[in-house]
């Protein structure tokens, strides 16, 4: 055989099919989960042709590759609610089933081995669950900006914030603000920066001021 048909005729041999679906698969939703690296995406995308390409040639089992799929979503879904690892367990043995049932070759006598999807399914795994679980957690984090990360913060007022409501000024994490308060707040006070708006940090009092003793 000339070199392209025994590229060709190792494209269309169960194995290696299944390494191309699942390749191109996880490297498609490395990239999508994870956008910028490109490089996953670029080895995703050719082995996911090449794998279309080969299911043209092979007798695809539907079963097979819906079982794929399903594994693919518990793998998910075990990085998202905590199952105690019952969705992952689900997820590997119907890819090992889906691997199984996904061809029967005529030009090979044979499908996928059982050592190709064993050997295959557990890294897809664990791969799939630390990616999907990094997505999580960058989620859950607060976005945050140089303004927004006064929220919350103590600071002390320098100027003090007149109850006619006239600004005052504020030293939170060693600058100074201008602030504001729905109260008088007198200097030296500690307030807590409730939001943020523009460059004037709305504030209230760490505990309510005492007023001054009449002499």
């Amino acid at each position: 055989m000339t070199a392209r048909q025994k590229f060709l005729s190792r494209i269309v041999q169960p194995d290696v099919f299944f390494i191309l679906l699942i390749v191109g698969v996880l490297g498609l939703y490395a990239e999508f989960t994870h956008p910028g690296l490109f490089a996953p995406g670029v080895i995703g995308g050719i082995a996911l042709v090449l794998a279309l390409y080969a299911m043209h040639l092979l007798p695809v089992n539907l079963t097979g590759l819906v079982l794929v799929v399903l594994a693919l979503g518990l793998f998910i879904l075990e990085a998202k609610f905590p199952s105690h690892g019952v969705l992952g367990v689900g997820g590997a043995v119907a890819m090992i089933l889906g691997a199984l049932m996904l061809v029967r070759s005529p030009l090979t006598g044979m499908g996928v081995s059982l050592r190709m999807a064993l050997g295959v399914t557990i890294p897809f795994a664990l791969i799939i669950i630390f990616l999907m679980r990094l997505v999580m957690r960058s989620l859950s984090w607060k976005a945050i900006d140089g303004c927004g990360q006064l929220v919350g913060e103590v600071g002390e007022v320098a100027a003090p914030v007149e109850a006619s409501g006239s600004q005052g000024m504020v030293f939170v994490h060693g600058e100074l603000w201008r602030a504001a308060a729905p109260q008088g707040i007198p200097r030296g006070a500690r307030v807590r920066v409730k939001r943020v708006e523009g460059l004037t940090l709305q504030v209230e009092p760490v505990e309510t001021p005492q007023p001054s003793a009449s002499s």
